[in-house]
């Protein structure tokens, strides 16, 4: 079966994950609660999970289970039709460029064996797929073969921050990582607490906890300016540093 919706905190691969399996997702509380946890982004679902949840519960069905969550806050049903395709196309793009920049491993094992692995790296916290690549990363930085990124991050600009993405970044940065505790400049540290608070000044007051109420042309400007920071980050902080892009800014 697919992976169709994961729970990672507070990072992939060192977090606590488990996978929610189809039996699960057909129980509207459980799919709520997993809505929750998207939305403060302990949880995701992928792009085979949103065909399932679409198949098995309709459109409509899910705009009512996620109106009760406030996860993606649409204030109509095609509004909120949109917003879940847009979300599918991301989570392609991400499987996608997964695909072709991952190496593929085939494992010829008995069933004991794959069996014990899975056993492993749920007693880690882990994903066999984020053991068996954690390993091949150790190993390649032990061996210095293939230099490879030592701390990934993700960019928020949104919250005017960073999200940890593995181990090494989560253990030297913490889960949230402010733009202090990064070797950027002050200038550049500066701009990114001024894009979030030139975002946050568009919040709803009768809305606290949804998405600021920005106009589109507002939306291209701030994105724009998160595209520029985003390349001066990767400058500055060199190769030992990745830094991934959500699926959108804002």
């Amino acid at each position: 079966m697919k992976e169709l919706a994961y729970y990672c905190y507070p990072c992939a691969p060192c977090g606590n994950y488990r996978e929610y399996t189809a039996e699960e997702l057909k129980d509207p509380k459980t799919l709520e609660s997993v809505f929750d946890l998207c939305q403060i982004y302990e949880a995701r679902i992928t792009a085979d999970g949103w065909y399932f949840l679409i198949g098995h519960y309709g459109f409509q069905q899910l705009y009512e289970i996620d109106k009760k969550s406030g996860w993606f806050d649409e204030d109509t049903f095609g509004e909120y039709v949109l917003r879940v395709c847009e979300e599918i196309r991301i989570e392609e793009e991400v499987r996608a460029k997964t695909e072709a920049e991952t190496e593929m491993i085939e494992l010829r094992s008995t069933p004991d064996a794959i069996r014990d692995l899975k056993a492993y790296a749920e007693s880690k916290g882990m994903s066999p797929q984020a053991l068996l690549w954690t390993a091949v990363d150790e190993y390649r930085h032990t061996r210095g073969e293939l230099h490879t990124p030592f701390y990934i991050i993700q960019f928020h600009p949104d919250k005017g921050y960073f999200f940890s993405l593995n181990c090494a970044a989560e253990k030297q940065f913490g889960y949230r990582v402010m733009p202090g505790a990064l070797p950027l400049s002050s200038d550049t540290a500066a701009a990114i607490r001024a894009l979030y608070q030139d975002y946050e000044q568009f919040r709803n007051p009768d809305k606290p906890y949804g998405r600021p109420d920005v106009p589109p042309e507002q939306i291209q400007k701030l994105s724009a300016r998160a595209d520029a920071l985003y390349e001066k980050m990767k400058a500055e902080l060199g190769a030992d540093y990745m830094i991934r892009k959500p699926g959108q800014w804002f």
